[in-house]
């Protein structure tokens, strides 16, 4: 009997020592499991100058939208859709697609204000380079452009592939914009007209999948 009561201590010993090792082993909001593999998904979106500022899309989508576009973006480019998720596979078109939104009128409304700051960490280099030189013929003409975005009506995948190892996905957008061209005098351009206009904006975005950046950037663009 004493035999199997030291037996008995050690066992209990070696349990609490185990469950002690694996709540010091632990960090406080580790649920098991990895930090990285958790905020790679929520990271997985465009990239935006301050993600801490209030959200500046008007119309949000719902969520049940949200997954009619994921939907969509799985019809329209299935194959496309499926290669870019064995590269990365915490790609996600509906939360793609509302980051998307996102940075379409972030871009869109900074390129108005002539914000190359915030231009530079939304766009390729090649873009970049499209948009400045467009701010500074407007500057040098004295002239100044009034954006803003009152609503997108739609946005959906309408191509995915795989270039290399470079994503690259292109969103149709159709939005509702707010235009007001001054004159070098200070005067509205279109004075008279509408300044309600609905466009269809058709961007692409790309991303190296080998990169430690979750960030996409916009790398094409045309309208319709």
């Amino acid at each position: 009997m004493e035999y199997l009561d030291i037996v008995l201590f050690g066992l209990l010993a070696a349990f609490v020592l185990f469950r002690l090792g694996r709540v010091l082993g632990r960090r406080p909001d580790d649920s098991g499991t990895r930090p990285a593999a958790r905020q790679r998904r929520r990271d997985n979106v465009v990239a935006l100058p301050d993600r801490a500022q209030p959200r500046l899309v008007p119309n949000e989508v719902p969520a049940a939208d949200a997954s009619e576009a994921a939907l969509a973006a799985s019809a329209m480019a299935p194959g496309g859709v499926a290669e870019i998720r064995l590269n990365d596979p915490s790609f996600d078109a509906a939360y793609f697609v509302k980051g998307a939104k996102q940075a379409y009128e972030m871009i869109v409304t900074a390129f108005a204000r002539g914000d190359r700051d915030a231009l530079r960490g939304l766009l390729s280099r090649e873009v970049f380079e499209n948009f400045n030189r467009a701010i500074t013929e407007r500057e040098a003409a004295g002239e100044r452009l009034e954006t803003s975005v009152v609503a997108i009506r739609a946005a959906e995948i309408v191509d995915a592939r795989m270039a290399g190892q470079i994503a690259e996905v292109t969103v149709r957008f159709v939005s509702e914009l707010m235009n007001r061209p001054f004159g070098k005098d200070g005067q509205p351009k279109n004075e008279g007209t509408t300044d309600l206009k609905t466009v269809t904006d058709v961007w692409t975005f790309s991303r190296d999948t080998r990169s430690s950046d979750p960030n996409w950037a916009l790398a094409e663009t045309r309208t319709e």
